[in-house]
């Protein structure tokens, strides 16, 4: 039984290439009013995308959801034209291979609610902290464990948020000083600079490494 698993799971293996999208700019439509559907629509609303909705028939949640645009109809090409990102989950198996079908013509891609592996994308957990986003998948399909590792890693970057928003902001200073940038950025992001930063040694530190010319410049309007 063991070995059967693992070569069923093998069958499974993908490669993840992830970029990180501005969610006000992503045109986003979904077809079918059903729970997957809903489920996509509120989780892409909750990162402020444009969303769209098209079904002949809507459960009553989504009712419930703001900033979305229903439209109540059947499928047609036309919807996708102007989208992204496309999230198929109708309950025809037939239709939802026909949009499956244009998206691929029109170079869209496309979430296949169904069934993953069928996808083109698919939608990673993702947590913010203040100035760290991230987001997590398995390799095998696993939503439950992407939703237990995103909580371990927020403990562990919760650590860090604080910190990364200050060097982040000490970045941005070191960008003007060209002859200095490349030193300061690496300095200040480092696990040696982080520790200097907890013990609160950190003006001491740089006004000993680049002097206090340097100093003044980064921390002005700080």
């Amino acid at each position: 039984m063991y070995k059967n698993i693992r070569k069923d799971i093998s069958k499974e293996d993908i490669e993840y290439t992830y970029l990180s999208l501005i969610s006000n700019k992503l045109n986003v439509g979904i077809i079918g009013g059903g729970k997957a559907s809903y489920i996509k629509c509120k989780n892409f609303l909750s990162k402020k995308c444009n969303v769209e909705v098209l079904a002949l028939d809507f459960i009553d949640e989504f009712n419930n959801l703001m900033d979305v645009k229903l439209i109540h109809n059947s499928y047609y090409k036309e919807f996708i034209r102007d989208k992204h990102l496309i999230v198929i989950a109708t309950n025809d198996k037939n239709i939802n291979n026909e949009i499956k079908k244009d998206c691929e013509e029109s170079y869209k891609i496309y979430i296949f609610a169904e069934n993953y592996l069928e996808s083109m994308a698919i939608a990673p957990v993702q947590r913010s902290l203040k100035n760290i986003s991230f987001a997590i998948n398995t390799n095998h399909g696993n939503p439950n464990g992407s939703l237990l590792l995103a909580q371990k890693i927020i403990e562990t970057l919760s650590e860090y948020d604080d910190f990364i928003g200050y060097s982040s902001l000490i970045r941005g200073k070191a960008k003007i000083l060209k002859e200095y940038k490349k030193d300061i950025i690496k300095f200040v992001c480092s696990e040696d600079f982080k520790y200097i930063y907890d013990k609160k040694k950190d003006k001491l530190v740089i006004e000993m490494f680049f002097g206090k010319k340097i100093l003044n410049k980064l921390y002005k309007n700080l």
